[in-house]
């Protein structure tokens, strides 16, 4: 995405002063103008449609690697993370973010699945034994 980036012109830009950098790395041809993409970032507008088909196929070879993998599930819980939906106690966030492509019922079944994972931490041996207290039994063995 980087590359797409660089070739399209595309800054960030969160003050004037950052703005006028970008401007300087990224000069506009006579009649053109600046187009904000949102989140700060700027490229030359005649960019845009280079950027735009660029973000297709990005998202067309993600999509198709999610399916020749078999990551769907893992790709639902990255945004089941990433929304925080654990903690929030919703999926709505994750179910915005993974788009038409997945289902409401879908995103609960792989919620289900994890949240008692991600709330139930594993008791191991360590959390109630120190280091000493092994030696000790290691050594009555």
């Amino acid at each position: 995405m980087n590359e797409l980036f660089t070739a399209c012109g595309v800054f960030w830009a969160f003050s004037n002063e950052q703005f006028a950098e970008g401007r300087a790395k990224h000069p506009l041809q006579e009649g053109e103008k600046y187009l904000s993409i949102g989140s700060g970032g700027y490229l030359p507008k005649n960019n845009y449609p280079k950027l735009e088909q660029g973000m297709d196929e990005i998202e067309k070879t993600f999509k198709e690697n999610i399916a020749n993998f078999k990551m769907r599930e893992k790709h639902i819980l990255y945004e089941l993370n990433n929304h925080e939906c654990f903690y929030i106690g919703s999926i709505e966030g994750a179910i915005q973010a993974l788009g038409e492509d997945y289902t409401a019922e879908e995103v609960t079944t792989v919620m289900n699945k994890y949240k008692a994972q991600k709330y139930a931490r594993p008791t191991v041996e360590s959390d109630y034994i120190g280091d000493v207290e092994k030696e000790i039994i290691a050594s009555h063995n």
